[in-house]
């Protein structure tokens, strides 16, 4: 059957009356196929990309004994090369290749020669592929992959213990309640009580010399609580967020050690509760008000100050794995709520090439539109994606133009309904229709003649 024959057998088969909405829906039958259309397209785009890849990988990349060779000679190595020799990718490369070399993975190889095998009996049942056998398929399950479970990431990133708190669901649990997390003991009673110590109490006994004074109240302990609080939390949103900016880590630490934070911390265990001072805390002057902010604050410095100077060896561990529960749930917060603070590790670079290859032609005019700049009040970007009718697909915000476009072409990807339309129009359409130049779908400029008149 010629190409033309059939776009029209698939045309005249969706096309009720010759009308274009019916051209969108799915019928019962299309929805329980195994395969739908979108989903045969990514599938297709994926498998050549993934054999792409892998002849890549074979043709540049060095062996392991060569890697090898070249991390036992740092000296040699390019500063420009240093870091993606601090990563994973590279040394899976030199692995999938000497395993090539070494013929140790057989069924990769067959990937070279698996289209030219299929070419010669498509109709086949059996698998071509090395390691699977036609006795395999009955112990294969029978689960077929629906289209709402196509593109959807399920791999959960498994936290550790210092994160596995989630306060907004165990807020509305049992007594037995993870939060807030465990405050660590400080176990000295001598260290304990000096930490709601404030200085007010102690400046007037004069019978008290310079450094009894100084070790009778908690100021030394709230300078060291400080630095600690400081470089556990710098350490631990480092190392959470390898491709943040200074200024964005900046910012997020500022967050999370401000005085307000802090002194929300400080009523959660009820710390304040504790707190020995010289003058009534019950006044309610503007700028007292803001200083017992930051009196509330000392306090939890203080009290981590306390925990160091009572057992540095083991609770200087216990600090940290605190402080990790205390911060996720702010950090999960502020990091979805502040565009500048976004985290662009699942943002697919790809999204507006791969959308267009499942659902673009030049017809359709598949194109992206800023719709808000960011500002000095507001950062945040919005940019549609739409077709040539002004018909709106999809929109997506970020911190700059760029991320915003890749984020609308991504909910457009999410969006199946939308794929499933835009995909059967495509396959519809004539040839001659779709490959029409975007150019000429836009008014020709006006060609201004000698005399300043258009033409």
């Amino acid at each position: 059957m010629s190409s033309n024959t059939k776009r029209g057998a698939l045309k005249n088969q969706e096309v009720s009356s010759g009308s274009g909405n019916d051209l969108a829906n799915m019928n019962d039958k299309d929805q329980k196929f195994v395969y739908q259309y979108s989903q045969m397209i990514q599938l297709e785009h994926a498998v050549t990309k993934f054999v792409e890849s892998y002849q890549r990988i074979i043709s540049l990349s060095p062996n392991l004994r060569i890697y090898n060779d070249v991390l036992s000679k740092p000296e040699e190595i390019p500063v420009q090369i240093l870091p993606a020799l601090s990563r994973y990718k590279l040394k899976m490369a030199s692995e999938l290749k000497s395993a090539d070399e070494l013929d140790r993975i057989p069924i990769l190889k067959d990937l070279d020669s698996y289209a030219s095998k299929f070419n010669r009996n498509p109709s086949s049942k059996d698998p071509i592929l090395n390691g699977i056998s036609s006795k395999d398929l009955k112990k294969l399950s029978n689960e077929v992959v629906r289209t709402s479970q196509v593109d959807e990431d399920v791999e959960e990133e498994e936290d550790d213990d210092e994160e596995s708190y989630n306060p907004v669901k165990n807020s509305k649990e049992t007594k037995n309640s993870k939060w807030p997390p465990k405050l660590p003991e400080i176990k000295d009673p001598a260290v304990r009580a000096r930490v709601f110590i404030h200085k007010s109490t102690i400046k007037d006994k004069l019978y008290l010399t310079e450094s009894e004074m100084i070790k009778a109240h908690n100021e030394r302990l709230e300078f060291l609580g400080d630095s600690v609080l400081n470089t556990v939390i710098t350490m631990i949103i480092y190392n959470k967020f390898p491709r943040y900016t200074e200024g964005q880590l900046s910012k997020l630490r500022m967050t999370l050690v401000s005085n307000e934070r802090l002194k929300e911390w400080t009523f959660m265990y009820g710390l304040e509760k504790q707190l020995k001072t010289n003058f009534d805390m019950t006044k309610e002057n503007a700028n007292f008000q803001q200083g017992k902010r930051k009196l509330y604050a000392d306090v939890f410095e203080a009290y981590i100050g306390g925990l160091i100077e009572d057992d540095p060896k083991h609770n200087m561990p216990r600090v940290r794995k605190w402080l990790s529960k205390l911060a996720k749930p702010v950090i999960d917060e502020v990091t979805v709520k502040d565009v500048g603070l976004e985290s662009t590790d699942s943002l697919d670079l790809n999204a507006k090439r791969q959308l267009y290859s499942l659902i673009g032609f030049a017809a359709l005019n598949l194109h992206y539109v800023t719709v808000k700049r960011p500002s000095h009040t507001d950062p945040n970007t919005v940019v549609e994606c739409r077709v040539g009718d002004g018909t709106v697909l999809g929109s997506g915000e970020g911190r700059n133009i760029k991320i915003a476009g890749l984020k609308a072409a991504q909910n457009v990807l999410k969006d199946k309904a939308v794929l499933e339309k835009y995909s059967r129009i495509r396959a519809s359409m004539p040839r001659n229709e779709s490959a029409v130049k975007l150019d000429e779908t836009k008014p020709k400029k006006k060609r201004k003649l000698d005399d300043g008149t258009s033409k």
